[in-house]
């Protein structure tokens, strides 16, 4: 269902849905729109503004570091070539962002620098389209030793679109959360999500609906509707009684849910 379907009603779907919980707040890439994205500056500008949730792209070099990158061609957000998974930890090193100059973070950076911030939580996306079977459960296993050996798990949720990830990742840790992300909703999504062990679902804004969400939920499922671009998204997400809400400007959505009644 297209946004523009909703907006003649949202504004009474928002009074409606006044007197419930709203969304929390993620920082989409840490927060693409106010700084570098997945940065550790991103992440730190984000915290800083009050910002408590925050989501990350993640791959695997190719002496097996997590870096955060989300795309899979490095040259059009950085100073460097190539992909992520054909460069070693000393090529990474000298590459920086195009906008400011940041470093590329590797993931143990950023789980110690939440690891004693206790109203934090990340969501970790598996960038893994391409990996063969080998390359992914290799993957999955590195990123469940470092939360074993850095950060409550509690405070990690490990996203995808591929669902091979979220099945290793529940084969080799069944408690720990999972999140499958979507673009679309169809008539097999929640099942989809239930048969490999999902805690939470992520779908594009656009094309959610309350009967979905309602659906989700008495299936014990978390929503997260991506990506929040202005204040009339917002008030979609609310009015649809979403739980959380993916954005590239995280500071300025929290200013204006603090400023909401």
């Amino acid at each position: 269902m297209r946004k523009a379907s909703f907006m003649a009603v949202a504004t009474a779907m928002a009074i409606e849905s006044s007197a419930q919980t709203l969304p929390r707040i993620i920082a989409h890439r840490g927060g693409s729109k106010e700084q570098d994205q997945n940065t550790l500056a991103a992440l730190l500008n984000s915290y800083e503004k009050g910002i408590r949730g925050f989501e990350i792209d993640v791959r695997l070099s190719k002496d097996r570091r997590i870096v955060l990158m989300h795309d899979s061609q490095i040259e059009q957000l950085t100073t460097g070539s190539g992909r992520v998974e054909d460069l070693t930890t000393d090529e990474l090193a000298k590459i920086r962002t195009r906008k400011t100059g940041q470093p590329l973070p590797y993931l143990e950076e950023i789980f110690d620098f939440l690891k004693n911030k206790e109203d934090a939580f990340i969501q970790v996306e598996i960038k893994c389209d391409k990996y063969n079977d080998a390359d992914l459960t290799e993957m999955c296993r590195i990123l469940l030793m470092m939360v074993k050996k850095q950060i409550d798990p509690a405070k990690v949720i490990f996203i995808s679109f591929d669902e091979r990830a979220l099945k290793k990742i529940k084969k080799l840790s069944p408690a720990q959360q999972t999140c499958l992300v979507a673009s679309e909703v169809h008539p097999r999504l929640l099942a989809k999500a239930r048969a490999v062990g999902a805690d939470y679902l992520s779908v594009q804004l656009d094309n959610l609906d309350r009967d979905f969400i309602r659906d989700a939920h008495k299936a014990g499922l978390k929503v997260t509707a991506w990506t929040i671009t202005n204040e009339a998204d917002a008030q979609l997400a609310i009015a649809l009684g979403t739980d959380f809400v993916t954005t590239d400007i995280p500071a300025a959505q929290l200013e204006r849910k603090n400023a909401r009644p």
